[in-house]
């Protein structure tokens, strides 16, 4: 119902009103669909185009619900910030966090009719189509259990909202939501989409997850049952909901099973045009339907606002105010000449820069002119619409914090360049601007009719109000919100919010006119639980946020098209609500929005000039009729559209290291006219300098009248020469994304197999073989044999070297077992006296039987079992140090001295006495007692004083005394039983032999290692406390495995750049991939990890293990690295035995999928096929002298000196990067052989530390720098005409040939420090016992100059082929001789951080880092302090970064704590 509008005049404003009553549509309003669907007209679609971002990349801060707030510099005014936007052109339906959904009749009448066929929901916002969509998936549950359900939406956000729905009713049904928070951009591998599908039925994702996942054929159409489209009146022309449908339409015509569709929409058209209508129905391949049956019954559900217009006067051109004059007048005067981006240009003189420098100067728009004449722009619309009080405000809140940003080095504005800031703040420094007056001071004058007119409604509201405000400008958002806070009349009964959205991209630079600064509060939280009642909010409020339903909404602008006044209208779904545009005195506008409410057929747009020429341009560009690329073997796809997005994504994927820019650009050319007198272009794509050269620059096949689609064309053909050549998969993902391990993690502990025993093979051996080997086995002290004894086995007696026996801590003998061994057959075996020896040690202890042992033993002497134990009385004839005396339960001491009678207790550590008789003046034994110990092959950790009991030591005279007569003594020389106590001994090294001979025989058979000792050492961790174990082989190995690595991804991928390399390499490498491999080839069952203590050890009889149960299927739990390292250790190992061809043969068994090349093969394989240069430049000719090599190929050479930025404009051109990541396993290999062949052995921690500090690049940065050649310059004398000439210094690293100011600026900066600080750091490497972490850290010297090195030494590799000229280079550079330095027992290695952490940790104190800046005098200052257990120790400032400053304030803090340390214990002496 219409009223008459009123006039109201209250003050100077002058207002007219009006409302309309917004009932159901009448029957002249309501329209069909030729399926007879009815539906309310509403728009017609907007373009979507996802030109500018990368489908693969899409991340969004609305994935994660708790979302940081900021609000305004104004106290008053609270702000909420929204990281994403939804897509242009969504109309998103609020979803209610209820659970407690049930389904009304015209719901229900709705999900009848999608069973019938594809349709698309029309319903009114609030009227709960999401609840049709529940419906029917639940039938497609209960229809299909094989097929998945995919449920679209336009947003992260409103996926999470529809997400908890569908969970809460979809029943035990496995439901999933997939996000970007699940980094599904890098699952590059089918198996991982199975993986992730596996069991779920029902997906919810954004339109463009599917998307991508159907384009690089990781899911199918056909493993779809469902696929429901929320907001699908968006999937027209390139948005990816019609991109999926175009997949679709294929499938179908080719009888492909297709998944249903329905589609939920309040509104299936955006404009004016009814069409949209049918477009959608076309586009989704469904009919739109809207309830008939129960029409009254949806009329009912949904509450309709009252419409309110209130018409102001149009404010015209106010007079700008002072300040915005001054503004004008800076514009003005702004040289563009000296804009530090021209200058930047021009001094690049590359010839991407001149098109760009021609262009800006073209335009007159450089970055900083376009903040200044944008802040303008900002100002002149709030002058008109908030007055000019409020553009006064805000230039001068806006200019204040861009200066303030500045001179207190904020970092507000820290992704600009430094320059672009200082002069940017030049021109402003010219704007005189002053602090507004108290606004609650202000006239009518100082503010606009509108924002009157807007206080005056707000006045008016009732008591119970919850109002959004709607506007355009992000601006306005903040000023307005000010405004209304400092209105009295406002601020007493409204609580004021902001909400706003912004930019996800990262690197975004900031507006000077944003006035917005991230704060701590939630204010959209706030206006959900009521502690807000009043949000000024741009459009990011009308969809896809769940902002909850108010009773008044106010549109300070006129919503721009029909969508988003049907959107803005949802969210006045209260009762008695209220909708009140704000329109300027336009009749023409008001009839516009009196017929939007009649028949939605209008919308106002607001296009730019220059967009609608743009459209038109594309226009004339017919259907370019493309065929998409399609990969036959997995189905993945690219299309016209979609190459520029996905280009962008590999150009990105390529490259991230500082100073190199690794976008595409493209450089357009006329190419003529059309008939019609139209200009025709090409363009050509010119991608990064890291790429083959065959590929870096690409031209569009086509002619185009718009730029868009000429780069359009040229991204497509690009992306067809990167498939062709190799860099991208047959998914169409980056080879980066291609890498099989990328996504794999692993446990730190995992469970694998139990170790493998011997044993029981052995003992059916004994039953079924007749033939034994045998060697003879030795115990000596020092030379003399102690014992002597044969050996056998029914199998393979592997050799063992000599091992020592740790008797006691005063005697440590030697087993040895002969070299030779003998063949014997069973018949001619003598008796086993395996039992009888181990009851001589050991009977006292356990029960022993007379059974043959699984290792047979045999002396010449004969030795019952039992004949010789306690079968003499103890008397002083028959007592002697060759006898073992038994006290009277049977266990075993050795003799010292027959004592006539008991002496004094002060002299006697033990007296043993069980049966306490009166024996003072009867005979008493002096002895010592037999080690309880059955495990004798590790050192005793205790004082080396005798041993009276465990655990008690004495120094006195008689250690232990034992009353003659309850003594007896054996009958055979104590030999036999020392013999006997070290059979567990002897039988655990002989089981860790036969285990490494069963691995050798087995898994490492290929490789044919013919020293088992290295086995035994290689698969023996740290934790078993063998004599040896793996440590310094994995050391060893790790460093051949990655140079082989290396220049096997190198060959197999010639024309990959360094980073796909480097990804591919670390796969190779890594420990998931080798601890996969040691498990899936059986390694893990051959690997010691316990320790032997003999505490549980038994004899092994042969019987026992014949009927023993088969153990191969018992587990235990491993570490992942342990495994890992075995496989490295025994490459080591191999390498040891064999040389490179059996370290390669044992890769090729843990690694087959690797293509493994030799050395030799390698350096042949990398040289060949190169462009030969024999000269150098007369330039360059000092390098060879400085390095000691003379370059076959020069080309290598130049190569190795050619930064990125370079340009690469020949074919012989490439960069350094390639040869870099080559030189970096070379310098690696060159420093472990250093340290391998020292001639003492170094622990494997200290081998480590030794590695990392000669390989540390800040060190090979400094020596870089000082590495000089040598020019000749000559000067003549003014007086006398004298020349002299003489030899200056030119550093290595000016010969890196690059073209980056940004280099050239690090370089120059470098230098400075170096020439500061290089005397300290070179004292330091002379003569400190200690490596100079801190100093080096300090010249912050850019990664680049020690890549420039590892290529030189890559480059020399791959055109001498000897890693011994690398090695003499890395000599003359420096390195090796430092290395020598620290090879010293008292050089201190370690980084300051671990070796403080250590220094505090061993009295249990905790270390705590705290960095902060700091402003000194104007400029930043990095400052670090250092706690311990929370106290300050020590506080160092002057750092040029975070590691640095850490670094160096751990070094002040650990020789402070080491000199307390020190004081302590000088105290401690004195006193």
């Amino acid at each position: 119902m219409l009223h008459c509008p009123q006039t109201i005049r209250e003050g100077a404003v002058a207002v007219k009103k009006g409302t309309i009553q917004l009932d159901q549509p009448s029957p002249a309003t309501t329209m069909y669909s030729p399926m007879q669907g009815v539906v309310e007209p509403v728009t017609d679609h907007g373009d979507y185009s996802s030109e500018d971002a990368s489908p693969l990349d899409r991340t969004s801060a609305l994935e994660n619900p708790n979302l940081p707030s900021v609000i305004d510099d104004d106290p008053h005014v609270a702000s909420s910030r929204i990281e994403t936007l939804p897509e242009a052109g969504s109309t998103t339906d609020q979803v209610e966090d209820s659970v407690a959904i049930h389904a009304r009749a015209y719901q229900v009448e709705m999900f009848e009719k999608s069973l019938e066929q594809n349709i698309i929901v029309v319903m009114d916002t609030g009227s709960g189509k999401t609840q049709v969509a529940v419906l029917r998936i639940q039938a497609e549950l209960e229809k299909s259990s094989d097929k998945i359900i995919w449920f679209l939406a336009p947003t992260s956000a409103l996926c999470q909202q529809q997400f908890r729905v569908l969970k809460s009713q979809i029943g035990a049904a496995q439901i999933k939501l997939l996000g970007g928070a699940d980094n599904y951009e890098t699952w590059s591998d089918a198996r991982i989409w199975d993986d992730y599908l596996k069991n779920v039925r029902v997906v919810v994702s954004t339109y463009q997850i599917l998307l991508d996942a159907i384009s690089h054929a990781f899911v199918h159409l056909g493993q779809l049952s469902l696929i429901v489209f929320d907001e699908a009146h968006n999937c027209v022309k390139k948005h990816p909901g019609n991109k999926i449908m175009e997949r679709y339409k294929v499938c179908k015509s080719n009888g492909v099973p297709c998944p249903a569709i329905l589609g939920l929409t309040a509104s299936p058209i955006m404009k004016s045009n009814l069409k949209g209508i049918s477009i959608i129905e076309q586009s989704l391949d469904a009919v739109c339907k809207t309830p008939t049956i129960h029409r009254e019954e949806l009329q009912c559900a949904v509450k309709r606002p009252t419409l309110a217009f209130v018409v102001v006067p149009i404010p015209g051109s106010p007079p700008p105010t002072k300040s915005m004059n001054d503004l004008a007048s800076a514009y003005r005067n702004i040289d563009i000449y000296q804009d530090p981006y021209v200058l930047g240009l021009r001094d690049q003189a590359t010839e991407k820069s001149k098109i760009m420098l021609g262009k800006i100067l073209e335009k007159q728009d450089t970055f900083t002119m376009k903040q200044i004449k944008s802040m303008y722009n900002k100002a002149t619309a709030i002058h008109k619409g908030l007055g000019p009080w409020a553009a006064d405000y805000f230039l001068y809140e806006a200019v204040t914090q861009f200066l303030d940003s500045l001179n207190r080095n904020l970092t507000w504005f820290d992704t600009w360049d430094l320059e672009e800031r200082r002069y940017t703040a030049k021109a402003l420094q010219g704007v005189e601007v002053k602090p507004p007056q108290p606004f609650e001071k202000t006239g009518v004058l100082d503010t606009s009719a509108k924002f009157n007119a807007l206080v005056q409604e707000l006045q008016s509201a009732p008591d119970d109000i919850r109002c959004i405000i709607f506007v355009e400008e992000t601006v306005t958002v903040f000023v307005l919100a000010h405004m209304l806070s400092a209105t009295p009349s406002i601020s007493n009964r409204f609580r004021v919010g902001t909400l706003i959205g912004t930019s996800s991209y990262a690197a975004r630079k900031r507006d000077i006119g944003e006035l917005n600064q991230v704060k701590g509060v939630q204010h959209l939280e706030d206006f959900r639980t009521g502690k807000l009642n009043l949000l000024v909010a741009t459009s990011v409020a009308e969809e896809g946020i769940d902002v909850p339903a108010c009773n008044l909404v106010v549109c300070w602008n006129s919503p721009p098209n029909v969508k988003s006044f049907i959107q803005r209208r949802g969210r006045a779904r209260m009762e008695n609500s209220r909708i009140i545009l704000l329109l300027e005195d336009s009749s023409e506008q008001h009839q516009v929005w009196l017929e939007l409410e009649g028949v939605m057929k209008r919308c106002i747009e607001d296009d730019t000039r220059v967009a609608h020429e743009l459209e038109e341009l594309e226009a004339l560009d017919t259907n370019p009729n493309i065929s998409p690329l399609i990969i036959a073997s997995t189905g993945a796809q690219l299309d016209f559209d979609q190459a520029k997005s996905h280009l962008e994504h590999f150009c990105r994927k390529i490259s991230s290291k500082q100073y190199i820019d690794s976008r595409p650009y493209y450089i357009t050319e006329q190419i003529g006219s059309s008939s019609d007198g139209h200009p025709m272009m090409n363009a050509s794509v010119q991608l990064p300098p890291s790429l083959p050269q065959a590929v870096r620059r690409v031209k569009g096949l086509g002619q185009w009248y718009s730029e868009k689609n000429a780069f359009k064309d040229a991204a497509f053909q690009a992306f067809k020469a990167l498939y062709a050549s190799g860099l991208v998969n047959d998914n169409l993902m980056p080879l980066f994304d291609d890498v099989p391990e990328g996504v794999e993690t692993r446990s730190s502990v995992v469970e694998v197999n139990g170790l493998w025993k011997p044993w029981q093979k052995v003992a059916q051996l004994w039953e079924h073989r007749d033939e034994r080997e045998q060697r003879e086995v030795l115990l000596k002290d020092g030379n003399r044999v102690m014992a002597k004894f044969q050996a056998s086995l029914p199998c393979h007696f592997p050799r063992i070297p000599p091992f020592s026996i740790y008797w006691d801590t005063e005697n440590t003998w030697t087993v040895e077992i002969s070299e030779h061994r003998h063949h014997v057959s069973a018949c001619n075996l003598r008796e086993d006296q395996s039992a009888a020896l181990i009851d001589l040690a050991y009977g006292h202890r356990w029960l022993s039987e007379d059974l043959p042992h699984i290792l047979h033993l045999r002396c010449t002497e004969q030795i019952g079992f039992r004949q010789h134990v306690g079968r003499w009385a103890a008397e002083e004839s028959t007592l002697g140090p060759e006898f073992v005396v038994r006290n009277g339960v049977g266990r075993a001491h050795l003799f010292l001295e027959w004592l006539p009678c008991m002496p004094p207790p002060a002299l006697v550590g033990k007296i043993e006495n069980d049966n306490e008789d009166n024996l003072d003046d009867a005979p008493w034994l002096a002895v010592k007692n037999w080690p309880r110990r059955q495990d004798l092959l590790h050192p005793i950790l205790q004082s080396p004083e005798p041993r009276n009991e465990p655990g008690k030591y004495t120094s006195k005279k008689y250690p232990h005394i034992l009353p003659a007569s309850h003594c007896t003594v054996d009958t055979i020389d104590r030999s036999k039983a020392y013999f006997g106590s070290i059979i567990p001994s002897v039988v655990h090294m002989l089981e860790i032999y036969l285990t490494a001979e069963e691995l050798c025989r087995t898994t490492l058979k290929p490789v044919a290692i013919s020293d088992n000792s290295l086995v035994v050492t290689a698969i023996s961790s740290r934790a078993a406390g063998e004599a040896t174990d793996y440590e310094s082989f994995e050391f060893l190995g790790d460093s051949i495995l990655k140079v082989l690595a290396t220049v096997s991804v190198m060959i197999q991928r010639p024309h990959c750049p360094e980073g796909y390399l480097s990804a591919m390499r670390d796969h190779i490498v890594s420990n998931a991939r080798l601890c996969r491999a040691s498990v899936e080839k059986g390694l893990d069952r051959f690997i010691l990890t316990n320790r032997f203590t003999g505490q549980k050890w038994r004899p092994l009889y042969i019987k026992d293990w014949v009927s023993a149960d088969d153990k191969t299927s018992d587990k235990r739990n491993m570490s992942t690295k342990t495994l890992a390292d075995v496989v490295e250790s025994l490459v080591g190992a191999a390498f040891l035995d064999g040389g490179m061809e059996k370290a390669l043969a044992c890769l090729r068994v843990f690694l087959p999928e690797v293509e493994w090349y030799g050395l030799v093969d390698a350096h042949m394989r990398l040289a060949g096929g190169r462009n030969i240069v024999t000269q150098l430049h007369p330039d360059h000719e000092p390098l060879e002298d400085l390095i000691g090599y003379t370059f076959r190929n020069k080309a290598l050479l130049m190569e190795a000196l050619t930064h990125t930025s370079w340009g690469l404009r020949t074919s012989a051109d490439m960069s350094m990067e390639r040869l870099e990541f080559l030189g970096d396993t070379i310098l690696d290999r060159v420093v472990v052989s250093a340290l391998w062949a020292h001639e003492v052995q170094l622990s494997n921690k200290r081998m480590h530390l030794i590695r990392t500090a000669c390989v540390n690049a800040d060190l090979l940065g400094f020596l870089v720098m000082e590495w000089n050649t040598t020019q000749e310059t000559t000067e003549i004398s003014p007086t006398d005409l004298v020349t002299t000439v003489s030899q200056n210094p030119v550093p290595f690293w000016k010969y890196m040939r690059q073209r980056s100011a940004h280099v050239v600026d690090a370089q120059v900066a470098t230098e400075e420090r170096h020439a500061a600080e290089r005397d300290a750091i070179l004292d330091a490497i002379a003569h400190s016992p200690e490596y100079p972490w801190a100093k080096l850290a300090h010249l912050n010297i850019p990664k680049f100059m020690s890549d420039m090195f590892e290529s030189l030494l890559g480059a020399v590799w791959v055109d001498s082929g000897s890693m011994e000229i690398c090695a003499q280079i890395v000599e003359r550079i420096g390195i090796l001789p430092y290395l020598r330095r620290m090879l010293s027992d008292d050089f201190i290695v370690a980084h300051p951080k671990n070796k403080f952490g250590e220094l505090a940790a061993k009295d249990l104190k905790i270390v705590r880092y705290e960095t902060t800046v700091q402003m000194k005098d104007g400029v930043k200052d990095l400052i670090c302090k250092v706690f311990v257990d929370e106290q300050l120790i020590v506080e160092v400032s002057g750092g040029v970064n975070p590691e640095e400053i850490v670094t160096k304030a751990a070094d002040e803090a650990y020789h402070m704590l080491l000199v307390r340390g020190n004081d302590v214990s000088d105290e401690m002496m004195i006193e």
